[in-house]
């Protein structure tokens, strides 16, 4: 299968790392696809008109505001004559003072409102849903020799587990500590949206990603510099720029951005892909790693491979 002219692409969280290289690539097909972008706010918007200008100016491109992903209608008008969804967006509270209401109810409501919205359009084919590989990873036992993680896998905390504040986090490693709960959040969204799918067995396809640390470069402008960077580029950043080491990955795998937006792409007209969690990852890179890169490139900047050693993977 392959897109037509005919076709309108809505790619939801438009400015983020992901979106802006599914967007990139799918203007760049040798099939003129439409694509409708979401984003939160019009000054967002903005800074997408100004990227894509001769896209947006050529009717290609054109950007809906959605405010808050959790509304039950939210994306409606944005889905209106679409054919394929990229659900790329996500709520994102890394310190949430209440889990259950600031964390985990969000993060499933903001798959649930999308896949309500998309039961209301009668020409949608197939959705892809951004998930996470720590919707599958077991923080308790981290790197596992010799195991392989399949789409059979599920991180095992429970929704109580997770929304109990007395959680006791002794039982995991302590570098996954502060992210259990995130990590419980992009478990229980995923989970909903498959349980959805099973109930209401609708006649779109539906796919989930689960990409491990994401790097690469950025289509938009960083207009707020290092600030502009997602947790995982900011990882990188902070390797090259040396100083203190930084927490010990034992579960070191990245996979390019510009990869995981073609596997967005490849998840709405490959069959093969639908019905199917796919997991994003294949490359175990040390922190030492990206710092020897790093020093081999720029080596005015003062990244240094001591300050970042740690255990090899296999």
């Amino acid at each position: 299968m392959d897109f037509t002219d005919s076709d309108l692409v809505v790619v939801t969280g438009a400015n983020g790392h992901v979106a802006q290289h599914v967007i990139s690539q799918l203007l760049s097909s040798h099939t003129p696809v439409r694509i409708r972008g979401t984003v939160r706010s019009s000054m967002v918007a903005q800074k997408l008109y100004a990227a894509f200008e001769p896209f947006v100016s050529g009717g290609r491109l054109e950007i809906a505001i959605v405010p808050d992903l959790t509304v039950d209608g939210a994306f409606d008008d944005a889905l209106q004559g679409a054919t394929y969804v990229a659900h790329i967006a996500s709520p994102l509270n890394i310190s949430p003072e209440n889990v259950e209401n600031d964390l985990l109810i969000p993060a499933i409501k903001g798959n649930i409102c999308i896949l309500e919205s998309i039961m209301k359009q009668t020409g949608i084919k197939a959705v892809v849903i951004t998930s996470s590989f720590v919707a599958a990873f077991d923080a308790r036992h981290g790197f596992r020799e010799g195991y392989t993680y399949s789409s059979a896998d599920w991180n095992p905390i429970s929704y109580d587990e997770a929304a109990d504040p007395r959680h006791d986090m002794s039982q995991y490693p302590e570098m996954w500590r502060p992210w259990i709960t995130y990590m419980a959040s992009r478990t229980f969204a995923e989970k909903a949206a498959w349980d959805f799918y099973r109930k209401h067995q609708p006649t779109w396809a539906l796919s989930t990603l689960l990409p491990s640390f994401i790097g690469g470069p950025f289509v938009l402008p960083l207009t707020n510099g290092a600030d502009s960077l997602t947790f995982s580029t900011g990882l990188i950043w902070r390797t090259a720029l040396g100083g203190e080491p930084l927490f010990h990955n034992d579960f070191p795998h990245w996979v390019d951005v510009r990869d995981v937006a073609k596997a967005h792409i490849q998840a709405l007209i490959i069959p093969a892909a639908w019905g199917r969690r796919l997991m994003l990852g294949p490359w175990p890179l040390l922190f030492s790693d990206i710092a020897r890169i790093v020093q081999k490139h720029y080596p005015d900047m003062n990244s240094t491979r001591e300050n970042q050693q740690v255990t090899a993977v296999a």
